[in-house]
Order: C-alpha cells, then sequence, then structure tokens
C-alpha cells in the first residue's frame, strides 16, 4: 500500500512564500538601497560638472539662481532649491509651472550652477533621480498608479520579512555563526547575518513611509 505524503509543515509553506514574496518586491527595495546614493550618481553621470572645492554661500546661490529663474519662469507661483553641498555641485530647481508657458506640464525641474546662476550645460540625464522616483511610484507610469504598486510591494516585503523569521527559526543564534568555505550554507550564513542586521530597519521601511 502506497504510504500518503507527508503534510506539509508551516515552516515549509513558510519558506515559499518568504522566497517568493522576496523575490517579487526585493528588488524594488534595491533600487531605495540607490537612492540614499543619488547625489553621488548625479555627480558621476555629469562627469563635465566640475567638483566644488568649496561649497559657496547658500544665500548668494539662491540669489543668482532665482534671478534667473525670475526670467526662466515668470509669473511662478512656487519654486524650491536644492543646494550644492559636499554630495553635488550643482542647484537642483524644482517650479510650477507659470500660466500661458508653451511647456504644458504642471512642474519643471532643472540644474544651476552655483557660481553662474545660469542652467547648467551639462548632459539631460536623471543620473541618481531615476532610481529614487522608481522606488515609491515608479517612472513610466502616472504616479499614483506608481504609488499604489511600490505600497502593495512593500506589503509583500512586510510577508517576507514575518516569514523569514517563522523560517528560520534559529536566525538570531545563526546571526552569531558564519562558516567560510561551506558553499551554499556560506551563503545562507550571510543571508542570516544581514537580514538580522538589518531587521528593524527593513520593518520600519515596510510599515510606512
Amino acid at each position: 500500500m502506497k504510504a500518503e505524503p507527508k503534510a506539509r509543515g508551516i515552516r515549509q509553506t513558510m519558506s515559499d512564500l518568504h522566497t517568493w514574496a522576496g523575490l517579487l518586491a526585493g528588488w524594488l527595495f534595491l533600487t531605495g538601497t540607490v537612492s540614499y546614493f543619488k547625489d553621488e550618481t548625479s555627480q558621476w553621470a555629469r562627469p563635465e560638472v566640475r567638483h566644488l572645492q568649496t561649497t559657496p554661500e547658500a544665500a548668494d546661490v539662491a540669489d543668482r539662481v532665482a534671478a534667473t529663474l525670475g526670467a526662466l519662469a515668470a509669473g511662478t507661483t512656487q519654486m524650491s532649491f536644492d543646494l550644492p553641498s559636499s554630495r553635488t555641485s550643482v542647484v537642483s530647481v524644482f517650479w510650477r509651472s507659470p500660466p500661458g508657458a508653451k511647456d504644458k506640464r504642471p512642474f519643471q525641474q532643472d540644474t544651476f550652477d552655483p557660481e553662474t546662476g545660469a542652467r547648467s550645460p551639462s548632459r539631460d540625464t536623471l543620473g541618481g533621480e531615476f532610481f529614487y522616483r522608481f522606488h515609491f511610484q515608479f517612472y513610466y507610469m502616472p504616479a499614483l498608479w506608481g504609488r499604489w504598486i511600490a505600497g502593495f510591494c512593500a506589503i509583500f516585503m512586510l510577508v517576507a520579512i514575518v516569514s523569514g523569521v517563522i523560517t528560520h527559526k534559529k536566525i538570531f543564534v545563526d546571526f552569531f555563526t558564519f562558516q567560510w568555505g561551506k558553499g551554499q550554507r556560506s551563503w545562507l550564513d550571510a543571508h542570516n547575518a544581514l537580514s538580522v542586521f538589518g531587521l528593524p530597519f527593513h520593518l520600519i521601511s515596510s510599515c510606512g513611509p
């Protein structure tokens, strides 16, 4: 008489759920990690922009850029500046399109030279801004749809975290165990260690903005 297959336990079920939820949502959170370096990525993507040795006076930079923007977008009711720092050498400006503007987009953004106040001669590239926007609203789709999808992915990531803790019943003990040169076992040990180390951050990221 053929024996019936043994029923899958909760840990085996959670292991499959952990794997698939992590694979489906993990790549989106990878772009979030890259976004922490968006300024450096943007600087790298614009090699023609000279790196500032010292950070210029913020008030002077704001006055120069505001004068340029006053002619470029006369009548705008909203503008914001991201002034240069040790991480970026350009002024990133975001403004509302004034009434009657040729470009019908509601908002505009561009980069400006902090020393002259003129538009930066750098190439037209999003740089690190692409990863930043892609992370929480995707990019080539309406922002509202992108944010809904990113929200669902955050729920999947929370499921992956909870199922991972259930699957690895000795996860906190294994955090202190790392075996070198053991092939797949070494990769699993590294996965456990990195997961426990970042667990508080991942939980907060998945549960709120």
